[in-house]
């Protein structure tokens, strides 16, 4: 096609899309934000009535689908500020974005609803779902995109199928279509099928009538719920705390903000409410005006400025209440509580030590943590991340990459963490060899303002070997004796669960739990507190979800190191003679470069174990070593050997013992509900690909060894994202369990779905939705949130 007629293509569409406008303008007046503001507050029978009724809709039917940066058409709806901010046609999660994104995660300033904080999101192409023109009846179904999505799935439900056919899209790199109000009819047109809940049952007869009628009521939504008077006093002592105006108390005020702005906290033991830690330019007392920036550690001054004064503080570290619904896949939960408020003085404001001045916002040295807080002793910041190391890990897993195949095909399917011991800062790494190669660890982060910040790669490369030759020299310095190589050097938690963590990786998205769960994995991480905090700096703070397509491939590839310097110091527990065989033995495959990078002859040099092994398989000993020091056996219920085995936990443990290639045909993430009378049991089950290596960016599919792939079988729900779902009677599932074992083929797994699973496409879904939910509600409260759908399979 010639250009002319690709002009007149794009003129056409042009002149539709503004033909669109002028109807509805003409029909029902211009489009102003103002519009929908003017409305009456809601009312207190308005609000109990959406409470009871609506949210639940809104949430079980809706935000399952429409959660988080990867929320079709960012249309994230798991808030009031969600919903008004409305949808945008840009696709967040882009590989090949040449520059970065001119688009903010604006939610955390919409802590009140005006035209000064909703009128700029139009203008940065967000667009309304709710009708912002005028406010009647008529206009509230007819220029609402959330009524007529909703509608078109009622005028057009799935077809009667098990699977859907080829009109249905559901992989989840799909071409998103994201009609606004003046784009409908053609949409409709072109996708009578692509109503909401998309390629799922429609509502439920009454679900549609209230939502529809809500919606042509003017979908009023009350204001979000205050503090209680027992929170608010906990606001206002944290708030003290955190708002002293020395300079100590500025700089661990900081701290605390850069690394845990994510978490959803708590005060009481069994939450019922969460909290969110935020910068305002406001003080206690006053109305919380939200500083937002895209990273922690970005400038808060308003002109670009760096520098912050000492007794004169500008930035105020406030606690407002979190009224979104909890997704499951964003849910990081911190107690702050009484014990925590307690822990913190301990570890941070009682010791002595004296902060002179304040470090500066400049890109360079605020990416940097061994910089900015360097004044900090770096025992403390150690054992303040130790103590919830879930947390600390999940906010990696957890927290921006909501999808992450290229970002988390740097880990290995499934593999364990523990810690070194904070009391071995006496040793290694104490504070004077943390200062003297501050330099050295520096993170991508600094550069990632410039558009070709990629060819500093080589930098960062240079940094860390040499960052690794220094700490190896400094080890032989520590002329360490066989004796001293031994379980002193691990944290044992000292009755905290959090010594020992299990990591699964579903592929684009991962799990943190609690204790070694599941088979024995291929490796294991042991985590330094230079390790740890370069982790959270790199994958967390100094992660823009919005940057570079440079930033993000530069961000993967550090993280190459920080796995690899995991990975060595848990082999330098293995005898001396097994190192090197056993690290190759996880690089199988790799390029001659990465090799030279990997395998250093130092690194074998190391001091001889004082572990005493006693069979041919030191790996596994040493596992167990670990499990045994860190008491971690009990610190869950997920491993079925955890617990008395019930008559279902017996049946289906025989999943485990499924073969590789048979474990490959499932998908990453299943569920298996059993029920008995009123009794229910659920089971989740994980597919932990096998890889020759991870050393590698792209060609994933090229080192998959499915024959070494394994299957967890864990009681309760592990993951996010689920691919399957299947219910089974209890009188079922010795069959179940024979059939699933029996799998060889694709036509096997489709077979035993068509007889157990509930598909996307089944009458009873929501049912069994709803079923799910409750029961993760019950029985795993602290973590329980609303699963994502967007990953079902269709198979």
């Amino acid at each position: 096609m010639g250009k002319f007629q690709w002009l007149f293509v794009f003129l056409f569409l042009s002149g539709c899309a503004t033909l669109g406008v002028m109807e509805f303008d003409q029909l029902y007046g211009p489009s102003k934000v103002d519009n929908r503001l003017s409305q009456p507050k809601a009312t207190t029978a308005q609000a109990i009535h959406f409470n009871q009724q609506i949210q639940p809709i809104i949430e079980n039917r809706c935000v399952v689908c429409h959660g988080c940066y990867d929320a079709p058409c960012q249309l994230k709806m798991e808030s009031r500020a969600g919903i008004e901010r409305g949808a945008n046609k840009a696709i967040v999660y882009s590989g090949e974005r040449l520059l970065t994104a001119n688009i903010s995660d604006s939610l955390s300033k919409l802590t009140e609803l005006n035209s000064d904080s909703l009128a700029p999101l139009r203008q940065q192409g967000f667009f309304p779902v709710l009708n912002e023109r005028q406010q009647t009846e008529q206009a509230n179904t007819q220029a609402s995109l959330f009524y007529q999505m909703v509608q078109l799935k009622k005028q057009h439900p799935l077809p009667n199928e098990a699977l859907l056919n080829d009109s249905f899209d559901v992989s989840l790199d799909r071409s998103q279509q994201c009609p606004t109000i003046e784009e409908f009819a053609q949409y409709k047109s072109n996708f009578p099928l692509g109503g909401m809940p998309y390629a799922l049952p429609g509502l439920s007869e009454q679900e549609h009538t209230k939502l529809t009628t809500w919606l042509a009521q003017g979908a009023i939504m009350p204001a979000t719920t205050p503090p209680t008077s027992a929170e608010q006093q906990m606001i206002n002592r944290w708030e003290k705390l955190l708002n002293g105006s020395s300079a100590k108390e500025q700089l661990i005020a900081r701290y605390l903000y850069e690394h845990l702005y994510l978490a959803n906290l708590y005060f009481d033991k069994s939450p019922s409410s969460y909290f969110k830690l935020v910068r305002s330019s406001t003080p206690s007392g006053e109305k919380i005006a939200v500083i937002t920036t895209r990273r922690p550690f970005d400038s808060p001054y308003a002109e670009g400025r760096n520098d912050a004064i000492v007794d004169k503080p500008e930035v105020f570290y406030r606690l407002i209440k979190h009224n979104d619904t909890i997704i499951a896949k964003r849910h990081m939960p911190y107690p702050f509580g009484e014990a925590k408020f307690s822990r913190l003085n301990e570890l941070f404001y009682q010791p002595d030590y004296v902060v002179n001045s304040l470090p500066d916002y400049q890109l360079v040295n605020a990416s940097n943590p061994f910089k900015t807080f360097q004044a900090i002793p770096d025992k403390s910041r150690y054992q303040f991340l130790l103590d919830q190391a879930q947390f600390s890990i999940m906010n990696f897993i957890k927290g921006p990459v909501c999808r992450g195949q290229i970002a988390l095909n740097v880990i290995e399917d499934n593999f364990w963490v523990f810690f070194l011991n904070p009391d071995s800062f006496d040793n290694y790494p104490n504070d004077e060899f943390i200062k003297a190669n501050t330099d050295l660890l520096q993170l991508p982060a600094a550069t990632s303002d410039k558009t070709m910040s990629l060819l500093y790669w080589r930098q960062y490369a240079n940094r860390q070997q040499e960052y690794v030759k220094n700490k190896l020299a400094y080890i032989e310095e520590l002329n360490l004796q066989t004796n001293e190589i031994n379980l002193d050097l691990i944290w044992s938690g000292k009755g905290n669960p959090n010594a020992s963590l299990t990591v699964f990786r579903h592929y684009d998205s991962a799990s943190v739990l609690k204790g070694f769960i599941g088979p024995t994995p291929k490796t294991a991480w042991l985590i330094t507190y230079p390790l740890l905090e370069r982790i959270h700096y790199l994958l967390v703070a100094g992660f823009d979800v919005y940057g570079n397509v440079a930033h993000q491939l530069k961000t993967r590839l550090y993280m190459d190191f920080l796995r690899m310097e995991a990975e060595s110091n848990f082999i330098s527990l293995l005898p001396k003679e097994q190192r090197k065989s056993v690290h190759e033995y996880w690089y199988r495959g790799t390029s001659d470069t990465v090799k030279d990078y990997i395998f250093s002859d130092d690194f074998y040099q190391l001091p001889e174990t004082g572990l005493n092994y006693q069979t041919s398989n030191p790996k596994k000993e040493l596992f167990q070593f670990v499990a045994n020091y860190t008491k971690n056996r009990q610190v869950n219920q997920f491993n079925l050997t955890s617990l008395p085995l019930s008559a279902s936990d017996k049946l289906i443990a025989d999943l485990a013992s499924m073969p590789g290639a048979s474990v490959a045909l499932l998908p990453q993430v299943s569920y298996v509900m059993v029920t008995n009378g009123d009794k229910k049991h659920v089971y989740s089950l994980i597919n932990n690909s096998a890889h020759s290596n991870v050393a590698h960016l792209f060609s994933e599919e090229n080192r998959r060894l499915p024959a070494e792939d394994t299957l967890a079988v864990l009681r309760g729900i592990v993951g996010t994202y689920p691919n399957a779902f299947y219910k089974v009677e209890q009188a079922q599932l010795t069959e179940f369990v024979s059939r699933f074992t029996a799998i060889k083929t694709e036509q096997d797994y489709q077979k035993l779905k068509g007889k157990f699973a509930i598909r996307r496409t089944n009458p009873q879904f929501w049912q069994y939705a709803d079923e799910i939910h409750l029961w993760y509600k019950t029985n795993q409260p602290e973590s329980a949130g609303l699963l994502d759908f967007n990953r079902l399979e269709n198979r």
